[in-house]
């Protein structure tokens, strides 16, 4: 898969992110929130599967909440962001825990009758984190809801794609 960097600021890619799943949360009736913290820089790595990864977490987290609330917080730790989708829904049962970054799979098959999709987005999300040099865990409480963490280098280290 190319990587195609550029330089841009990751709080116009969160807004732009929560302009496409409002409708979702407003028909799921769930507040969003973000916040970005004034110390992070503009990010150089790859802008669309940078916005791919935040729309699949954050989706997600819109469809599997209902009557709750999605944050979204956006922080740097040393030379990484540090992207936190957390949420209010259904949460992940820990026998089901190992198995949401895998393609095709979601907690179990109730959910896919539920909620519908793929099973894909999580899976295609750790991908991409890891393509980009970053990686994605999640922690959870069945019926208490989710967080999902993202790290990402803010600079995409060009020599290691050359390789």
């Amino acid at each position: 898969m190319t990587i195609y960097p550029e330089t841009f600021s990751i709080a116009a890619v969160l807004d732009e992110v929560i302009t496409t799943v409002t409708p979702l949360a407003n028909k799921n009736s769930n507040q969003i929130e973000l916040q970005v913290s004034p110390d992070i820089v503009p990010m150089y790595t790859d802008l669309v599967k940078v916005r791919q990864i935040a729309l699949n977490v954050v989706n997600n987290a819109c469809k599997f909440t209902h009557h709750g609330q999605v944050t979204i917080t956006a922080d740097m730790l040393a030379d990484k962001l540090i992207l936190q989708v957390a949420d209010t829904g259904i949460g992940i049962s820990p026998e089901y825990m190992n198995r949401i970054f895998s393609e095709f799979q979601q907690a179990d098959s109730s959910s896919t009758r539920h909620y519908g999709g793929t099973g894909l987005g999580l899976a295609l999300s750790k991908r991409l984190c890891r393509l980009l040099g970053g990686d994605i865990s999640v922690v959870s409480i069945p019926d208490a809801g989710s967080t999902f963490l993202i790290a990402l280098p803010i600079v995409l280290e060009v020599s290691a794609l050359l390789l």
